[in-house]
């Protein structure tokens, strides 16, 4: 049957794989000996995979079955350097050599269970930023790579059908994983690494799937995937097969010899039976019926296990080492295009990230500039009240509005870690670019937010009040996106944006003048950056009004900003040490701290690095009067401490 099965593949794989493999570069086989993950739980540490031993060459397909929870998607992450590597025991080894993440990531690309595509992209833009990511500019192919990759996949007709996403329908579930596998083709790994391809699909998408991944492998790829319920076809493709129940190996070895293996040690597989689903059977625990717990016992006394280390050893000892090529010098720059190109597009393309709250920001405005019409030839004790209302407002509502951008950073994420940890591009030419392309869209709101108050209100300075806020939005952006690297849900994100957001509404200085703040909150006062747009809104209204008019307790508008102690800011050095340090805090040049981080670590790198467009520059921003606490509390030594730890 399995002859019968190859002599299929060979005949139906696509003539492309016949002439040529472009899509690998060279060969490599995988080693991995007495590998083993563990976690601590409550002070206890947890064994989710023991130790484990393997081999995968070039040209084989790599079936890791098991029930859910056994541990197969921790094996696939240990292999592909995923885990963080307190948690792993024994080693991985590339052709005998011992590789680091970058090198690993240059061989070697994973595909996760989930599609992480961003939808409003079609398949051949997508394929097309995924071939400059790892490619650049002009040194390759690029027309041929994704010509090459379309075929094999089977969606060479789909070019120019869109993903799809909340807004457009697109792609099929199964369409979707075909390109995700796409993508990664086009970097020309030797190692391709899958979880769960067939997952969602019916069984001839499946077996269409599982069909092209051994041609793959006969082209001169290593492919290691797990897989659920495999079909009997889909079953006769594999070249090796790996067994696990609740972390343990319970066979590993060739395919063809599994049944002769299991029937050796008790259990003969009928012969009009699904071999997948007879060792499933055999080896899931939730299910006693037909579980065996000696077949662990039983393969870790087995000549296959003693043939299995024996192969191991020989292949770490004779392996030849890899030659692993620099990464370019240029690759920053040309993925900075890339990335900029691609947020341009998504951020015009998406409704949700720039559009919806544009129209949100000026319907708003144009009320504001409506309810306060003509507030500015007003000189009255009840202008006055007017005035600090609606700049409150201003300062604290429009800001409060940017967790509107939350949502969709989140759904970015999975496709900034995907391609992250496959080698596409630093966290340093994201950050970069992502702040670059969200200017423009910054720059617009505020523009007409600007437009809408304050020639309707008649307010002064329109020029302070525009980059007052522009500087707040950006500020809000980044700390939004912060917030998205941190939380796992967006729900969580929006509570928490929201409440922090009312801590820092609350210690402005607009319900308590900063003077009044009791210690204990003074911090949040120096923190928020709700201060500092709220003092630049108030000075630049108030400062030039020379006096008021009836029973106001102040005379003129400075007495007003003394009250709120704000008679000393100075918005010019706000606003240029705001743009210049946030700017500065994306392009510092050490970011060799971020390369070195993977999973977790890269979101919270990603976050701080984003974040501090709302962090950095504050600690020299506040320039108003000392106030009775500020003996006990140096905020500008302390912020300048703690920014300076940020690993940028």
């Amino acid at each position: 049957m399995a002859e019968d099965s190859a002599v299929d593949v060979e005949m139906q794989r696509p003539e492309l794989i016949k002439r040529n493999s472009s899509t690998v570069k060279h060969a490599v086989s995988i080693e991995w000996k007495d590998l083993s993950v563990t976690v601590k739980r409550k002070k206890e540490s947890l064994t989710i995979l023991k130790p484990t031993s393997g081999v995968l060459n070039t040209g084989d397909v790599l079936a890791i079955m098991g029930p859910s929870g056994s541990g197969k998607t921790t094996l696939l992450d240990a292999i592909a350097g995923r885990t963080k590597p307190s948690k792993v025991g024994g080693k991985v080894t590339f052709n005998g050599t011992t590789l680091t993440f970058a090198q690993r990531a240059q061989v070697l690309s994973y595909v996760p269970q989930e599609d992480s595509l961003l939808g409003v992209f079609t398949v051949g833009e997508s394929l097309r930023f995924a071939t400059r990511f790892y490619h650049g500019y002009g040194s390759v192919d690029l027309d041929a790579l994704e010509t090459d990759a379309l075929k094999l996949v089977g969606l060479e007709g789909s070019r120019t059908t869109r993903v799809g996403d909340i807004f457009f329908k697109g792609l099929s579930g199964g369409q979707k994983r075909r390109l995700s596998l796409a993508v990664e083709l086009v970097k020309q790994p030797t190692v391709l690494i899958l979880d769960e391809p067939t997952s969602g699909l019916d069984s001839a998408s499946a077996f269409g799937v599982m069909q092209r991944l051994c041609a793959l492998a006969k082209a001169g790829h290593a492919i290691c995937c797990t897989i659920h319920q495999p079909s009997t076809e889909i079953w006769d493709l594999f070249d090796k097969f790996l067994l696990l129940s609740s972390g343990a190996t319970i066979y590993s070895g060739k395919a063809s010899d599994a049944i002769p293996y299991f029937t050796k040690a008790g259990h003969a597989c009928p012969q009009y039976s699904n071999p997948a689903d007879f060792f499933l059977a055999l080896v899931n625990s939730d299910f006693p019926e037909r579980f065996d717990r000696t077949l662990e016992g039983k393969f870790a006394e087995s000549k296959e296990l003693k043939s299995l280390l024996a192969t191991v050893t020989e292949a770490i000892s004779d392996g030849t080492p890899i030659a692993v090529k620099p990464i370019s010098s240029l690759k920053p720059l040309s993925t900075f295009a890339t990335l900029s190109h691609r947020f341009t597009l998504n951020n015009i393309r998406n409704p949700g990230i720039y559009w919806v709250r544009l129209v949100m920001y000026v319907m708003l405005c144009l009320m504001i500039g409506l309810m306060y019409l003509n507030l500015g030839d007003e000189f009255d004790y009840s202008s006055m009240n007017s005035r600090t209302s609606m700049l409150f407002f201003i300062a604290a509502f429009l800001v409060f509005m940017s967790v509107a951008v939350l949502p969709f950073f989140m759904i970015e994420r999975p496709t900034f870690l995907r391609e992250r940890t496959n080698g596409a591009y630093g966290v340093g030419s994201f950050v970069v670019a992502n702040m670059v392309c969200a200017l423009p869209g910054l720059v617009l709101i505020s523009m007409l937010s600007t437009v809408a108050v304050v020639p309707l209100a008649k307010l002064n300075g329109f020029g302070y009040f525009f980059s007052a806020l522009l500087c707040s939005l950006f500020a809000a952006e980044g700390f939004m996106c912060l917030i998205g690297a941190i939380v796992p849900h967006y729900i969580i994100g929006i509570a928490f944006g929201a409440g922090l957001y009312g801590m820092f509404m609350l210690c402005e200085g607009a319900f308590k003048v900063k003077n009044d703040i009791p210690p204990w909150f003074i911090w949040v006062h120096y923190l928020g950056f709700h201060t500092y747009s709220y003092r630049i809104f108030m000075w630049n209204e108030f400062h030039s009004i020379a006096n008021f008019t009836g029973n106001s307790p102040f005379s003129s508008g400075e007495e007003l900003l003394k009250f709120y102690s704000m008679d000393d800011a100075d918005p010019a050095k706000i606003l240029a040490s705001w743009s210049l340090l946030a700017s500065l805090s994306t392009s510092c040049s050490d970011w060799s701290s971020i390369f070195s981080t993977r999973d977790s670590d890269d979101l919270l790198s990603l976050g701080l690095a984003l974040g501090s467009k709302s962090a950095i520059g504050r600690a020299d921003l506040y320039r108003g009067s000392p106030g009775p606490f500020a003996p006990k509390m140096d905020t500008e030594r302390v912020l300048r401490k703690v920014l300076t730890r940020i690993p940028l």
